[in-house]
């Protein structure tokens, strides 16, 4: 069973809501962000700044059973050097979930191009660490989106998947070698018009090529989130216990449009 972001938007009464004209749907600026502050300046083919607080962080709960998380905006920190998503147990009578989580979203819109992330997930049975672009009907869009996920419960592997106008297209978890968990790793996809292709430490690991339904179209919102499964996800992504407290950190979220050199995770990144 998967996450699908299209629900947790369409059902959220107080997320913050933009909906893109048709000018802002076809926005292709780059940008590199890493919370040093580090952030270029904009120029005509470089990134674009990305102050930590142009970062959306949701506050917000969605009322079913797939989702035991509330998300809060102060489970989202900006560390010196990384963003903290944190997930931890509901303390107050504020909501009927068992967990408090964290979501940021982009301002902007995005299309194609190539994504870039430096993260190291959680590892927490039943907990979900996420990197993934998204639009859909609660934009005035039809539900395109483009996944990486990691399940807590495994973090040896990670999830690849994709939506084209709510149409699922071929995903899989992938084999990693290593633990994810154990220590930041930089993991991208590609998007062009024909396909979608996964890399991970610059090694091309997975690729879905148009097809029917063919590859998303539609430029959407960058997400990071974490966030843990409600009991109609428990053969998927296992059940948190009780007490779970964990965190997903971010590094570097760097977006290059197709067909523009422009400063990405990739040439800081070393793998240490």
């Amino acid at each position: 069973m998967k996450f699908v972001a299209s629900l947790l938007l369409a059902c959220a009464g107080s997320i913050w809501v933009q909906v893109a004209d048709a000018a802002t749907m076809t926005d292709s600026s780059a940008f590199l962000w890493r919370p040093d502050g580090a952030a270029a300046a904009a120029d005509e083919t470089g990134p674009s700044a990305h102050p930590d607080a142009d970062w959306y962080r949701s506050d917000f709960e969605i009322e079913r059973d797939w989702i035991g998380t509330a998300w809060r905006r102060d489970s989202a920190v900006f560390a010196d050097d990384h963003l903290a998503l944190r997930l931890a147990p509901v303390t107050d009578a504020s909501t009927d979930k068992d967990f408090f989580g964290a979501e940021v979203q982009s301002p902007g819109n995005y299309g194609f191009g190539r994504y870039e992330v430096v993260m190291r997930p959680a590892r927490a049975h039943g907990v979900i660490s996420s990197f993934f672009t998204y639009t859909g009907p609660h934009f005035d869009a039809p539900h395109d989106e483009i996944d990486i996920e990691f399940l807590g419960r495994d973090t040896t592997r990670m999830w690849v998947l994709a939506f084209s106008d709510g149409q699922k297209l071929p995903g899989e978890f992938l084999e990693l070698g290593f633990d994810a968990a154990d220590a930041p790793h930089l993991y991208a996809f590609e998007w062009t018009a024909d396909d979608i292709v996964w890399f991970v430490d610059g090694t091309e690991v997975f690729r879905v090529q148009s097809q029917t339904p063919p590859v998303p179209q539609t430029p959407g919102k960058i997400y990071m989130n974490i966030w843990a499964g409600g009991p109609s996800q428990r053969n998927w992504s296992g059940v948190a216990p009780a007490d779970t407290q964990t965190e997903a950190r971010y590094y570097c979220v760097s977006f290059r449009p197709a067909g523009i050199e422009s400063p990405q995770c990739s040439d800081t990144y070393t793998g240490e």
